[in-house]
This record gives structure tokens, sequence and C-alpha cells, in this order.
């Protein structure tokens, strides 16, 4: 599996995360812009991309959690019965797919960059190739505020009472939910610490806009993964 090694991508995390959950080793080797040979390796100019056998590379997230499903425990991961599996499945869609949650993070990231001229956000030149990539304009970044709100409305009610979206044990979505909910947390030096700083800041914005209207369930659903479920503290 190629991974960010320089910031907890929601993407790169939720990926790690699924396997942990499911107890399958896995290898994690951190992605570098500057490495030909592991872009040549992983056929990918993104990350996640996780390989196995002589599959072809999986980059998408659907992808990658059918495989960890269908190589550990059974139905633990991705539900069997079709209605809640399709449920499931469109809210991890809110989370990590296009437009989702932390699509729109990015983009209020981006926004607080070219805004602030580097004060704020990602570095500018990073903001830059990053707006260029995943299709910033001020109109979207100000349209993504009202968005990631209705998704953690949205994943939240899915929730309700239950310690878990999988019943007794968590699912996809649990691991989903508490990886991308990590944006809109305080992602201190204990919790992650080989993050580097100006990273770290870019990171506070979509906390520093919205951490007041995170639900509490989230909150305390998200504290409940990382102490039981997911790796602690963020590697990585």
């Amino acid at each position: 599996m190629v991974v960010s090694g320089l910031v907890p991508s929601p993407w790169s995390e939720a990926a790690k995360g699924l396997f942990h959950v499911q107890r399958i080793p896995v290898l994690a080797v951190r992605s570098a812009r500057e490495d030909a040979e592991l872009a040549a390796f992983s056929r990918s100019d993104n990350v996640p991309v996780v390989l196995h056998d002589d599959d072809p590379p999986r980059t998408n997230w659907a992808q990658i959690v059918m495989l960890a499903d269908r190589l550990g425990t059974p139905g633990l991961l991705v539900p069997t019965d079709l209605e809640r599996r399709v449920r499931m499945i469109g809210l991890i869609h809110e989370l990590a797919g296009e437009d989702g949650l932390g699509w729109c993070a990015r983009l209020r990231m981006i926004e607080a960059s070219l805004t602030t001229d580097g004060a704020r956000g990602f570095p500018l030149p990073v903001a830059r190739f990053l707006g260029a990539k995943y299709g910033h304009s001020s109109e979207r970044a100000a349209w993504a505020q009202g968005r990631i709100r209705q998704v953690m409305r949205g994943v939240a009610e899915a929730l309700g009472e239950a310690d878990y979206h999988g019943g007794n044990t968590p699912n996809a979505l649990d691991v989903y939910s508490a990886t991308f909910l990590t944006a809109m947390t305080e992602i201190s030096e204990e919790a992650c610490p080989r993050m580097a700083a100006p990273l770290r800041k870019a990171f506070a914005v979509p906390r520093e806009e919205l951490a007041s209207e995170v639900p509490e369930s989230l909150l305390a659903h998200r504290l409940r993964m990382f102490e039981c479920h997911l790796a602690w503290p963020i590697a990585l």
C-alpha cells in the first residue's frame, strides 16, 4: 500500500484502517513525489494505492473497501444485506467521494491559503497546485462549507444512538467516519507526531471554521474508534 507520508490524508488513513480492523498485515510505503521508481511501480500519481497479488492497482475507495472485506472476516466491513450495504456505501461516498466531506474540507484549506497569501491553509505553491487539480473556485469553496455540514448531519443521523454503524462491531463506514472527521478535530503533535508544521496549519482550517458544528455523537464515535479499533497515534 502506498500512502501519504506528509499528512493524515483521510483517504490513506481510512485505507490503512480497513486492514487494521480486519487484522490483515499490510506493508505501507510513504509516497514521495520525487520517487519516479515508486510512481512507476504503483502506476498512479495519487494515494492511496493498494497492490495485491497480480491484481491491477486499486486507487478508488470502493475498490479498497471491497478488497479488505474479501480478504478478511466475511461481512465484517460490508453488510451482506442489500439494503444495509447500499446505505453504507452511499454514506461512505458522501465522506470520501468527489464533493464529499474530505473533498470539501480540502477546498476550504485551499481557499484559506489563496485568500490570505498563505497565512492560513496550505503554503501558496501547494494550494495553487491542489486548486488546479481539484477544481477550486471561490464559489465552490463557499458551497463546500454547507456541504460539510450536510454530510456530518447525515452520518450522525445514520449512527443515531448506536456505538457503531456496524452494530456491535465497526464496519467500513465506521472507519471512514472516524478518519474523515480528523480534519474537524485538533491534530496535535501527540495525535500525529510526523506531520509537518505548515501542513498542520492547513489541516486546522476546517476545524477553525466548523468545529462547533460537529455533532457530539460523531466526536464520541471517533474517539471510540481510535481508542478501540484504529492505530493511535496517527502514524504517517
